[in-house]
């Protein structure tokens, strides 16, 4: 748990030094603040809640409910894939953008399947603004990658 631990740590400090986001909490909304989706993802990959909701009781204590339920319902949906695995879903369920939470170079991000109504969508979800978080690529482009995924697997 240590090493875990640590890991965790030493992803947050990174991130902070791009982010400021431990000096300036007030910057950042719920839904893209770097701190809350590395604790998410951390706490998600090691059924570790007890973590999370620490962290959402202490910094976003009014949407603690709602938050922690959307937690929950993530984790009974998460799947650790192979490569051939998740090349087999993504096409299964036509995806054609997947969003990050981290990084999306990072192995342990976790992806989930963005809804596309057309090609234009698609082509602006792919040119929006990217940062170190909430990364949008194609199926095809983070098979490339690596040979294990965790993916969301709900369908929005």
């Amino acid at each position: 748990m240590d090493s875990n631990k640590n890991s965790l740590d030493a992803r947050i400090a990174r991130y902070n030094k791009h982010y400021g986001f431990l000096e300036n909490p007030q910057k950042f909304s719920l839904v893209c603040n770097p701190h809350r989706l590395i604790v998410r993802n951390f706490a998600l990959r090691n059924n570790r809640r007890d973590l999370y909701e620490e962290y959402i009781r202490n910094f976003y204590p009014e949407k603690a409910i709602k938050e922690l339920g959307e937690f929950d319902s993530c984790l009974m949906y998460l799947k650790f894939l192979t490569k051939e695995e998740a090349r087999n879903w993504f096409i299964s369920n036509d995806t054609k953008v997947v969003e990050s939470d981290i990084q999306v170079s990072e192995s342990d991000a976790i992806l989930r399947m963005l809804f596309v109504e057309n090609e234009q969508d698609r082509k602006d979800l792919l040119h929006s603004d990217q940062s170190i978080v909430l990364n949008r690529v194609t199926p095809e482009s983070i098979l490339k990658s690596r040979d294990h995924f965790w993916i969301d697997t709900r369908i929005c």
